[in-house]
């Protein structure tokens, strides 16, 4: 019993806490979460019916697998899990069954999810696309690619995604917990995943990014540390927004009543 309880304890030092919030928050949140997942789903719609197959650039024509792999895929693929499940736990929350079991596992779920994955992954892509869009296009992708894409869906995929992601962060009362290392774990494990994806990829004569044939061997390490800095330094910024917007551990509850 003793050691179920340490256990327990030690899980508790490590979770992310979400306070209560009223119902004209909750409401704001559901409606604000249905309409981005809307604008995913028709955003995907448009990007599935694109067809580069039948390109005369051979680069360009394989792009039709190659999106796949993308990182901004992956992460609009969580988005889609995401939001429904931000939906539910407020709709649950604000029908009173705050305590259901099933919601309170989702919101677990949901904050490990936001802060270690979908932030740090969607504010590095986001500004790391606009700055590479911005000096050389071709650093990205074969140029002819472009010419198939609606430059709305630029937006879409890159500039709205990051607003919502500030907005979940200033929108959902949570709080810093007094360790954040298990969090940038599940960002280390993510990211790995998808770099050794790419890795086999490129060893299989699959090049996700252009980026890749133009830099030499070192070029390509020294992109890959700079990644990770950039994108530890977005998971940690997030708590440090956190506690200037939500406020310290014993302040938390008294910031979230006043939303």
């Amino acid at each position: 019993m003793n050691s179920l309880h340490t256990y327990c304890q030690r899980r508790q030092h490590v979770m992310i806490e979400t306070a209560r919030s009223n119902s004209v928050l909750l409401s704001v949140r559901i409606c604000l979460n249905s309409a981005a997942f809307v604008h995913l789903v028709v955003v995907a719609l448009v990007l599935l019916n694109v067809d580069m197959s039948t390109d005369n650039d051979p680069n360009v024509r394989v792009y039709t697998i190659v999106r796949w792999l993308l990182l901004t895929i992956w992460f609009n693929f969580v988005f889609l899990t995401y939001y429904p499940i931000c939906i539910y736990c407020d709709w649950m929350e604000r029908n009173g069954r705050w305590e259901d079991e099933r919601a309170r596992v989702l919101r677990k779920i949901r904050d490990v999810v936001m802060t270690s994955i979908l932030l740090p992954t969607t504010l590095y892509c986001d500004t790391l696309f606009w700055r590479t869009w911005n000096n050389d296009r071709a650093l990205i992708a074969p140029v002819g690619i472009f010419a198939y894409l609606p430059h709305w869906t630029h937006h879409s995929l890159h500039t709205i995604s990051g607003v919502l992601v500030i907005l979940d962060l200033i929108m959902v009362p949570r709080k810093r917990p007094p360790s954040i290392l298990p969090g940038a774990i599940v960002t280390t494990i993510f990211t790995s995943v998808y770099t050794a994806t790419v890795a086999v990829s490129y060893a299989n004569g699959i090049v996700v990014y252009a980026v890749l044939n133009m830099f030499s061997r070192f070029q390509v390490w020294l992109l890959i540390l700079m990644s990770y800095l950039e994108l530890y330094f977005f998971y940690t910024l997030q708590w440090c927004l956190i506690d200037i917007v939500w406020g310290k551990k014993t302040e938390m509850k008294n910031e979230a009543k006043k939303f």
